[in-house]
């Protein structure tokens, strides 16, 4: 596939992701679980967004409750509804993505924040792999904790497995 293409295929991809994280992000932030993607008790979306583990913060969750290592419970998200939105994994998958997708788009060759031309395809890489241990993470928590699915977690997982495979075979074109 040429380099255009596989920037297209990129684009298209994540701005899917984009938009699942945004879908996700309002069923966290809403004051209720919405019945949309229930299916039976293997796949609730609402189990898994209104978690503590919806939130950057569900990681100190894990580690102080579950696994009952004395480490100060950090609750970020509970101070209030702005600190909810910011710190869920869904509003920072978005900005993520939208991160990427500048990069891979209007900055391609212009620097943008700190990242420089030559180290686009590198930040890309490097967010996408950290995207998708994240993800696999999440998952495990859905699978061993949470014990029930969220399909539009898992889709955003394969937006993340397969962007990177995308920025992969750019990267390894380039050279």
């Amino acid at each position: 596939m040429e380099k255009n293409r596989l920037s297209k295929a990129l684009n298209i991809i994540l701005i899917l992701g984009m938009l699942i994280s945004l879908f996700l992000w309002y069923e966290h932030l809403s004051p209720s679980a919405s019945k949309f993607c229930t299916f039976g008790q293997s796949f609730d979306c609402g189990i898994v967004n209104k978690s503590p583990y919806a939130n950057i913060d569900g990681l100190s969750y894990l580690l102080t409750i579950d696994f009952s290592i004395p480490l100060p419970l950090i609750d970020i998200s509970g101070i209030n509804i702005f600190f909810d939105a910011v710190t869920s994994n869904a509003f920072l998958g978005f900005l993520t993505l939208l991160f990427i997708f500048l990069l891979n788009t209007k900055y391609k060759n212009k620097k943008f924040l700190w990242v420089s031309p030559e180290k686009n395809r590198r930040w890309m890489k490097g967010l996408l792999i950290f995207g998708v241990i994240y993800g696999f993470y999440l998952f495990l928590i859905q699978h061993f904790i949470l014990k029930t699915y969220c399909i539009f977690c898992i889709s955003l997982d394969a937006v993340l497995i397969l962007s990177l495979i995308l920025v992969l075979i750019r990267v390894k074109g380039k050279k």
